[in-house]
């Protein structure tokens, strides 16, 4: 296992540079990343879901966006609880969005996500927030 995790990692770590992001900390099998756009959040997640390190494992991706704290390399706030809820509604081996996030990859409107497919997932519960939330899951 260890070899796994040493392989995905170092694919993790060099895509996470490749989309210029930056890696916050890991947690347990888990990274936490932060990018500057939600374009380029997007862009990690489906290349490490297409490589991701090691071909016995497979991903889940949760991706939101928002204000963080930011404090001696950790990020904290509503965002990064949100985003931790995001993933925590996956099931499989796919790549979610909040409403927030798609919202914004959809404003984008590049042609390079124009052929993309998403699954609507409504009145989903979350976790310390009151209300039910609308996610959006990659289907292609």
């Amino acid at each position: 296992m260890n070899e796994v995790r040493r392989a995905h990692f170092a694919q993790s770590r060099k895509l996470i540079g490749q989309f210029q992001g930056r890696e916050i900390k890991t947690i347990g099998d888990s990274f936490m990343a932060a990018f500057k756009c939600v374009g380029d959040a997007l862009d990690y997640a489906r290349a490490l879901q297409g490589n991701t390190g090691h071909p016995q494992l497979q991903i889940r991706a949760g991706i939101h966006i928002g204000p963080m704290h930011v404090e001696e390399g950790d990020v904290f706030g509503g965002t990064v609880n949100f985003a931790a809820r995001v993933i925590g509604a996956i099931q499989g081996a796919e790549i979610w969005l909040s409403e927030r996030a798609k919202e914004d990859i959809d404003r984008i409107g590049a042609v390079k996500y124009k052929h993309l497919r998403w699954e609507r997932h409504q009145r989903v519960a979350m976790k310390g927030f009151p209300g039910k939330f609308t996610l959006w899951s990659l289907t292609q």
